[in-house]
């Protein structure tokens, strides 16, 4: 048998716990009510990379903006990744190869660049890994048989805007 005084404290522990939530949520509605709409991102831009300040070290470069004039283009990989040399077109000799994956806007616009092609880029510099070069390959912008021709460098240029001279 139960005892007649069990049942109501009961009811009335899931009424207190009942409105102890109820009041958590009135404050957070009321907290997340406050805060701004919309938060931008702070991004402190310290000038643009060129193609020396690239070709010194490509690794330090991650996560600045880089303004490329006349730089020659080594090798068409696919429809959105071509390797650029790392250095001047007036210099003798070749320079590392650098990737440079378009913007998905270039893409669309059907922008084709060949080995041989001098262009000048605009763009961000982000970092490379192995999933990286793996995501080109199952995107479709890097063709199947030129994935070993990815370089093992740890950075490539993301370019927004393309110029071919």
């Amino acid at each position: 048998m139960t005892q007649k005084g069990s049942t109501g404290l009961s009811t009335v522990l899931i009424i207190i716990a009942v409105a102890m939530v109820g009041g958590f949520l009135l404050w957070l509605y009321r907290t997340s009510q406050s805060l701004e709409d919309e938060v931008a991102p702070v991004m402190v831009e310290e000038g643009s990379l060129d193609l020396l300040a690239l070709s010194q070290d490509p690794a330090m470069s991650v996560g600045k903006v880089a303004d490329i004039g006349e730089v020659a283009v080594l090798q068409s990989l696919g429809r959105g990744v071509f390797l650029v040399q790392l250095a001047s077109v007036e210099a003798e000799g070749e320079g590392t190869a650098y990737p440079v994956l378009l913007s998905p806007d270039l893409i669309a616009g059907n922008t084709q660049v060949y080995g041989g092609d001098v262009v000048s880029l605009h763009g961000r510099v982000y970092s490379l890994n192995d999933s990286i070069r793996g995501q080109w390959v199952e995107a479709g912008a890097v063709n199947e048989a030129a994935a070993g021709s990815i370089p093992g460098i740890t950075s490539f240029l993301l370019a927004d805007s393309l110029e071919v001279q």
